[in-house]
């Protein structure tokens, strides 16, 4: 007999991003799961036939927080129709946990953790390493202050490390339009054709070196938290200075342009958000573009594209040697060849055996 999970999902349902995003595994090893007597259906609102399964996943997107906790008199009222439930911290960063529902899940699943979990035993200002670290330094102030649950020993054996957006598909709007995104759309919504022929493919990203900028980095700076944007508004003002340099820092462009200048840059130059990973990684090395961004070597998160100077350059969070760094990517089509190959090589397993046996692995030892 199998076994029944339900997923409730909020956005997602109503885009893409279901079918090519996150959640695309799913799809991908339908089959696989089938063989392991596991059935998967997505929900975007819990009814009766929701609770109707032996396990139920919840993604923590759907449920509405109180200054900034998730509201648990809700998972109480679930706890009591279904014991089964999982939750995924879909939060952006390692820092920001949701610790206040252990109590009610069986397992907490996060797209990335902090290598060092002592870490979930203390207070950080601002909820993050790196906010933490510039309102100690820079006597940063936050309009509010960042209140979080901190981890109770007696929940630790429910963290998981899951898996991040490296997964997921990117749609093709280079080639395709957005009446092409629509029908893709249409065509997975309700014909039930899953082909994935509009995701953006791999490039090749040597030719014409001459030609091609030589830095991209648009990045929102508009963060409520002071905190939170410090590093990326600092970052732009070092890239400001750049002299000599094409380079792309300002403006907006929409994704058919973005994809376009994405490829045709030497450097992609990222920081932290409101979370460590950015999917603007994962699309430079699907691009054909190598990237810099702050120093993740205390981030647990697989696909893991982030192993300095093999896949990635890093910089550290007061952009020492920074300067010289991005003169050497930019200087250093090996270099910038070597780390796109390996980081490539990476997202590439995701959707190889390697990935499936991840998955199908993750899949059994969350409700196991």
């Amino acid at each position: 007999m199998k076994q029944k999970i339900n997923i409730l999902i909020n956005e997602e349902a109503r885009k893409l991003g279901l079918y090519y995003g996150f959640w695309n595994w799913f799809f991908i090893f339908e089959k696989d799961l089938s063989d392991l007597n596991i059935k998967v259906n997505f929900f975007s609102s819990m009814n009766d036939k929701f609770f109707n399964a032996d396990h139920l996943f919840l993604n923590s997107r759907s449920f509405p927080k109180i200054n900034n906790r998730i509201d648990t008199n809700i998972l109480k009222k679930l706890y009591l129709k279904n014991k089964n439930l999982y939750w995924f911290d879909m939060r952006d960063s390692a820092g920001t946990t949701q610790f206040e529902v252990l109590p009610f899940v069986k397992k907490y699943i996060k797209k990335q953790f902090y290598k060092d979990k002592k870490t979930y035993f203390k207070k950080l200002r601002g909820g993050r390493f790196y906010t933490d670290h510039y309102i100690k330094k820079y006597s940063l102030k936050d309009t509010e202050e960042y209140d979080q649950e901190l981890l109770d020993n007696s929940h630790f054996s429910k963290l998981i490390l899951g898996w991040n957006l490296g997964v997921a598909f990117f749609f093709d709007y280079i080639n395709f339009s957005k009446l092409d995104y629509f029908f893709e759309l249409i065509k997975f919504k309700y014909l039930n054709q899953k082909n994935f022929k509009m995701k953006l493919p791999f490039y090749q990203n040597w030719n014409d070196d001459n030609n091609k900028n030589d830095f991209f980095s648009l990045m929102n700076t508009n963060f409520y938290r002071i905190s939170v944007g410090y590093q990326r508004t600092k970052l732009k003002e070092i890239l400001r200075d750049f002299e000599n340099k094409n380079k792309i820092v300002e403006g907006r462009l929409n994704k058919k342009k973005y994809y376009q200048v994405l490829r045709n840059s030497k450097v992609s130059v990222g920081a932290y958000g409101w979370g460590e990973v950015c999917y603007r990684e994962f699309e430079a090395t699907i691009c054909g573009t190598a990237f810099m961004t702050a120093d993740m070597s205390n981030i647990e998160t697989w696909p893991n594209i982030y192993y300095d100077g093999e896949t990635y350059l890093s910089y550290d969070l007061d952009f020492k040697n920074f300067n010289h760094k991005l003169e050497t990517l930019i200087n250093d089509v090996n270099l910038r060849k070597k780390l796109v190959n390996n980081s490539r090589d990476i997202l590439k397993d995701c959707h190889s055996s390697i990935g499936k046996d991840y998955f199908l692995k993750k899949i059994q030892e969350i409700i196991n």
